[in-house]
Parts: structure tokens; C-alpha cells; sequence
């Protein structure tokens, strides 16, 4: 019976021992990207990576006003990660139904929206746009927190047309 119990507490430490090293890679893995959540109406409430303009200056892709295909095909990219650390500029349609920002892009017929959530860094409400406002905004698309992406900017490059 005391063989039984060694075992036992053999087999809780070893799994205690395996979950304390899978804690510490994924807080090792995040460790200097901040602990960004999106602020308060999807803004930064602080700087996470250091976004310069510079960094928005070498455009990787475009999505023209109107071209849901296209803003479909880089939304799903965004989503899986396939577009981290590229430059984006979009030109679509702010949707702030609640206290994130998104650009979206309809359909045709206006029946289908399809877009990717934004964060004006070091922006105060006011210089948000409103819901519904048409933008041109360049950023550039980061990890905001695992396994959730985002397109990051700075107000100069957020454009209400």
C-alpha cells in the first residue's frame, strides 16, 4: 500500500513539474509585449512594441473602398496570423458597435460585412472616428494578445474621409 502511494505522489509532482514549465515558456514567450488589452474604446492605454511612422512607410497591402473580396482574404490572414507584422492600408468603414473599432468592408448588396478590429495608439476617444465614418488607415498588423490579432496605427495615419 505505501508502494501504491509513491507512486501516486511521483505522478502529481511530475505533472506539477510539467504544468509550472508550460506556464513558464507561455510567460516567457510573452514576456516585453506588454499587457496591451485595447483600453478603453479599443485604444492602446499604453505603447506595445514601439510603433513608430516610420514602421507605416513600406505599404505590403491595399484594400481599396468597396473591395470586400480582398479585405475578406487579408481579414482571414489577420485572423490566422498569416499577416503579422505586415503594413496594411485599408479604406473602408468604421464599425464601433460596442468598445472595440474595427474597418470593415460590404458586400455587393450590403448584406454581408467582413472587416478586422483597429487600435489608434495614443489616441483619446475624440480622435476616434465615428461609427459608420469612411477611413483610410495604414497600420500594422500585431499579436495583441496570444492567438488574437489586431491592426495597430498612430492617429496621423487614421484618415476620416
Amino acid at each position: 500500500m505505501a508502494k501504491s502511494n509513491k507512486n501516486l505522489y511521483i505522478g502529481i509532482g511530475a505533472a506539477v513539474a510539467v504544468v509550472a514549465i508550460i506556464v513558464g515558456v507561455v510567460v516567457g514567450l510573452n514576456a516585453g509585449k506588454g499587457g496591451d488589452n485595447g483600453g478603453e474604446n479599443g485604444n492602446s492605454s499604453q505603447t506595445t512594441g514601439g510603433l513608430r511612422a516610420a514602421d507605416l512607410k513600406s505599404i505590403d497591402v491595399e484594400v481599396e473602398y468597396g473591395d470586400f473580396d480582398k479585405m475578406s482574404a487579408l481579414a482571414k490572414d489577420i485572423q490566422n496570423g498569416y499577416a503579422t507584422g505586415k503594413v496594411v492600408k485599408i479604406e473602408g468603414t468604421v464599425s464601433h458597435p460596442m468598445s472595440s473599432y474595427s474597418v470593415v468592408e460590404a458586400n455587393a448588396d450590403g448584406s454581408q460585412k467582413i472587416g478586422t478590429q483597429f487600435i489608434i495608439e495614443g489616441a483619446d476617444t475624440s480622435a476616434c472616428p465615428d461609427d459608420g465614418d469612411r477611413i483610410v488607415i495604414t497600420g500594422k498588423v500585431v499579436e495583441n494578445s496570444p492567438l488574437y490579432f489586431v491592426i495597430k496605427t498612430l492617429p496621423e495615419f487614421v484618415e476620416v474621409k
